[in-house]
């Protein structure tokens, strides 16, 4: 039995409206997520603070924030959700071999070139009825789409260059460094490249992910430098054939150089010192961290990256 009939009132999109406003600290915000107006959230606000009893946010400068009676329960109200969510799903059952099921990956080129084609091989190697379809990784991760269920996986350059999201998991991969890409004809000095003339030299960008700019542009603003972008391309395999019997630099994370850069004509050399490295991380919702089907795809990619040997 209740404690308080007060909590009859309350229903699941109560329960929703309230850990949206949690995260995202916005009447309007929550109203536009869960597509209903801003009075149906502000009524569902209604019934939980007559239900609990307590303002639970309080409206200021910097949002709604979470009274210390909001902070206790949130945890609380998570875990409704969750066990809803279960509720629903009742006992999952999948059998890759026989479920034909699609799932949807948002990552990088990177990804592309160096996990798929490994995870593909294994999916097929095992008789697996399941099918990949990779999205192209945009200015951030796409937060929206994981949490409605949309992208099943979101893969994404760490540890610093995405916004970190409230209800998201997050787990490292591997490691990987910047390699400095030129002709292969004109000596250059051992050791690394300076950071002077790296940034007067002409550079090649390759856009395998929608952005205007990257780890290595704003490395270098830290350091009162930019750099001139001479040329645009839209993979790094192109990017790599701007190169040879040029002047031009491209800067192309090490273990894509090992795929694509032996045979084209071109050499490797170190970074300006300090230059930025990065990890490649996997990042899925938490309400389908239990999710039979989504742990399955989580643990082959896993594979794929010990396969190519990657961690």
């Amino acid at each position: 039995m209740l404690i308080s009939n007060r909590l009859r009132k309350i229903d699941i999109q109560d329960l929703l409206v309230f850990k949206l406003i949690y995260e995202l600290k916005s009447v309007t915000d929550v109203a536009d997520r869960l597509s209903v107006s801003q009075s149906t959230v502000s009524y569902c606000l209604k019934r939980l603070r007559e239900g609990f009893n307590d303002e639970l946010f309080i409206n200021s400068r910097g949002g709604m924030q979470a009274t210390p009676k909001a902070l206790h329960i949130r945890s609380h109200v998570d875990s409704m959700i969750d066990n809803i969510n279960k509720c629903y799903l009742g006992e999952q059952t999948f059998d890759h071999r026989r479920d034909s099921r699609s799932f949807t990956i948002c990552a990088p080129e990177y990804f592309e070139v160096l996990i798929l084609p490994v995870l593909m091989k294994t999916l097929l190697d095992a008789g697996s009825a399941a099918s990949i379809t990779v999205r192209k990784l945009e200015r951030d991760v796409p937060f929206d789409e994981i949490s409605r269920g949309e992208i099943d996986l979101a893969l994404c350059f760490g540890p610093s260059y995405y916004r970190r999201r409230p209800g998201l998991s997050v787990q490292p991969l591997f490691h990987d460094e910047l390699v400095v890409v030129r002709d292969e004809r004109p000596p250059v000095e051992a050791g690394p490249i300076d950071i002077d003339a790296f940034a007067q030299a002409m550079h090649v960008y390759p856009t395998p992910w929608v952005s205007d700019s990257n780890m290595v542009d704003g490395w270098l603003h830290k350091h009162g430098r930019s750099r001139v972008i001479a040329a645009r391309a839209n993979s790094y395999f192109a990017a790599l054939q701007l190169i040879p019997g040029t002047e031009l630099l491209l800067t192309l994370p090490r273990r894509i150089y090992d795929v694509f850069g032996p045979a084209a004509r071109t050499r490797a050399q170190q970074p300006p010192n300090g230059f930025p490295t990065f990890t490649l991380d996997m990042i899925w919702h938490r309400q389908v961290a239990d999710d039979i089907a989504n742990s399955w795809l989580r643990e082959q990619v896993m594979v794929a990256c010990r396969d190519a040997k990657l961690i």
